[in-house]
């Protein structure tokens, strides 16, 4: 799954790393539109398919999270991207279920997200 593009998750992060990291347990796929008032405006809803632009894939997590995975255009070309990402999702959840990370594991993963070594003091 390697030659996945997923448009949400940030540069160098990995599906599986996100997967076992927020412990997700399902995924979900959210049709959406722009309501956008400007061109520099993102502001979406969540809508009937009829209604959408886009579609995006989450991670769901056992704390009740929808982490966004990847978006998609609603075109074949989008469908089998769909297709493609929720597998790649039921992979690294099915994975990460035979060696889910303890407590301590989940804390440092946690903090270490908190840490922006970008960040200026």
């Amino acid at each position: 799954m390697s030659d996945l593009s997923l448009n949400c998750l940030s540069e160098g992060e990995t599906l599986d790393d996100v997967i076992r990291r927020n412990c997700a347990i399902g995924f979900d796929l959210r049709f959406c539109r722009s309501i956008a008032v400007s061109e520099h405006d993102r502001d979406t809803e969540t809508c009937d398919p009829t209604d959408a632009e886009f579609a995006t894939l989450y991670a769901l997590t056992d704390l009740g999270e929808a982490i966004a995975i990847h978006d998609v255009q609603l075109s074949s070309t989008g469908a089998d991207e769909v297709a493609a990402v929720a597998r790649a999702l039921f992979v690294a959840i099915v994975n990460a279920r035979r060696d889910p990370p303890d407590a301590a594991q989940r804390h440092e993963a946690e903090q270490a997200a908190l840490i922006d070594p970008h960040r200026i003091e």
